[in-house]
């Protein structure tokens, strides 16, 4: 099963295969490669000579934190003073800004850094230059057709940059950029170190998962089994997360809690989290992100109920190829999230804005194949800044701009580009099926072998299996009011079947019935014990048939 797996993916000869399975840190690119990247370790190395203080000027979500953490920790190594700016999402929005660099100017500043940020900040760049700072931009997201004027900038999807692998996540650029200052000072030993908090960062930003990428999480994974820093360790006590650390956990119990600190308006401390030395201060620091957590998840089930009210009056809005949906003062930190779980209901691409007197912004995600940011592009000139990449975009518009005829015209030419980009199957989701699985094989041993293919996610999706005629053997049970829970028979004994968020389907699953199932795999603790639990994915109604389809 495994190797048929690997075949599928494109891993048809055995050393790609290895390559795949347990990559190592020499499989890491020479960073040199990366266009700009010489230019900018002697730009670095001359401040430390000059003794020149460095800025680094990172950005809000969990790509931008770690990028901020590793390349600060990354110049304190090297006996460089340096100092970061972690932008206030509620209230400055996506994008440097102007007032930032006013001020770094003031403080007599020479050299900043950003850290997933810059590759659209054709202003600030252009008057970081008028004001005598070089501005070194570190960037992943897609550049415009020209560049900024930034004194250099590092990001593999510029044009001319030769760097093999382009899907490199913002931590992933800048942890190019370390690797390369440390192969130059001779320290290259240190550079596994920032694997763990890399690897966060690059699973967190839904990046694909292959090539560098892969490396990068799965020893980064790897090495927060055994965390050596005490926030990181705070971090994962915190979050419940046990010393196998998975992509699971990166996705739905780490990133959450980092994020959660910029969505309901906090900042510093979550930088300041992965330096401090007291372990109490550590524990203090973690309890705060678990609340504001808490508090994120209480505003987005505010905001998604009353857009599902909506969709219940109007259900013709929701039945366009292109969603959009304003609120007024709709907590602008977790309209995103508030995105995701709108494509995940309509499976349609979605853009959520908040309206307020002081900043309207807005933040969408995207379904497979439809990309986003070229849709934001065909009306740019409706937003006052706006970025991203096919799956995911922040936009902003200055809040006496943003009418109602504004938003109509902007809802009418999104849907327009969508309807020119998607077809009616296109809106259609659908499974993909690795293979049908006998129930008999649901074993540990072969959950072992599945687990070498991790960790999942874009590029390396999670392998989807399929069922006939599964016995129902317990239950429906709803949990929480929100998520399906039955037991299957699979060899021999009873396996636990959770479906998420889907409480409403509790009709379909009778006690004693028999059931097609689509599912992931993956395993549960309890107690101490160890089993296999089943993710279902989709049902439907066993038609007597052991034919595979």
């Amino acid at each position: 099963m495994l190797a048929g797996i690997l075949i599928k993916r494109g891993l048809n000869e055995p050393t790609a295969a290895e390559a795949f399975l347990h990559p190592r840190l020499s499989d890491l690119h020479d960073p040199l490669t990366m266009k700009g990247m010489e230019r900018v370790v002697g730009r670095i190395l001359l401040a430390r000579e000059r003794r020149e203080k460095i800025l680094i000027y990172g950005d809000y979500d969990v790509d931008g934190i770690t990028s901020t953490v590793v390349l600060r920790r990354a110049l304190e190594i090297l006996k460089i003073e340096v100092d970061f700016y972690l932008p206030k999402r509620l209230e400055e929005g996506y994008g440097l800004r102007t007032h930032v660099i006013r001020r770094a100017a003031d403080q007599g500043y020479r050299l900043v850094v950003t850290a997933d940020a810059g590759i659209r900040a054709f202003e600030v760049c252009q008057l970081a230059r008028d004001l005598g700072i070089d501005l070194i931009v570190t960037d992943h997201h897609l550049p415009d057709k020209e560049l900024p004027a930034a004194w250099a900038i590092i990001n593999p999807k510029q044009e001319g940059c030769d760097y093999p692998d382009k899907d490199l996540a913002a931590v992933g650029v800048v942890f190019k950029l370390v690797q390369a200052l440390f192969e130059a000072e001779g320290l290259s030993r240190y550079v596994p170190h920032f694997l763990k908090l890399v690897a966060i960062g690059t699973i967190a930003d839904l990046v694909p998962l292959r090539g560098e990428n892969r490396v990068i999480a799965k020893l980064g994974l790897a090495g927060l089994a055994d965390p050596r820093n005490i926030g990181l360790k705070a971090l994962l006590d915190g979050a419940g997360v046990g010393q196998e650390v998975s992509h699971f956990d990166v996705g739905f119990k780490l990133a959450p809690r980092i994020n959660a600190v910029t969505r309901m308006g906090g900042g510093r401390e979550v930088v300041d989290l992965f330096a401090v030395q007291d372990e109490a201060r550590a524990r203090q620091i973690v309890d705060q992100m678990n609340q504001k957590n808490l508090q994120r998840r209480e505003e987005e089930d505010r905001i998604l109920e009353q857009i599902l009210e909506r969709a219940q009056e109007n259900p013709a809005d929701f039945e366009k190829k292109f969603i959009l949906v304003s609120g007024r003062d709709w907590h602008r930190g977790v309209i995103g999230i508030v995105a995701s779980r709108l494509v995940e209901r309509f499976y349609r691409p979605v853009l959520v804005i908040s309206r307020s007197d002081e900043m309207c912004q807005g933040s969408g995600r995207s379904i497979p194949g439809f990309h986003l940011l070229d849709a934001l592009e065909s009306c740019r000139d409706l937003f006052s800044a706006f970025g991203g990449h096919m799956q995911a975009v922040g936009c902003s518009f200055q809040p006496k701009d943003y009418t109602s005829s504004l938003e109509t015209e902007l809802a009418a030419r999104l849907e327009t580009h969508a309807t020119e980009h998607l077809g009616p199957e296109d809106l259609i989701p659908s499974i993909a099926i690795e293979s049908l699985l006998p129930v008999e094989d649901l074993t540990l041993g072969f959950l072992a072998q599945l687990n070498e293919l991790a960790p999942f996610g874009i590029g390396n999706p999670l392998p989807i299996f399929a069922s006939r005629q599964v016995e129902v053997v317990g239950g429906p049970w709803i949990l929480k009011e929100k998520h399906l829970k039955f037991k299957m028979r699979a060899n021999g004994s009873a396996v636990d079947a959770i479906w998420w968020r889907k409480a409403d389907a509790a009709q379909d699953v009778e006690n004693g019935s028999r059931l097609d199932l689509a599912y992931s795999l993956g395993k549960n603790t309890y107690r101490g014990l160890e089993s296999v639990q089943v993710t279902i994915k989709d049902i439907r109604p066993t038609d007597g048939t052991t034919g595979e389809t």
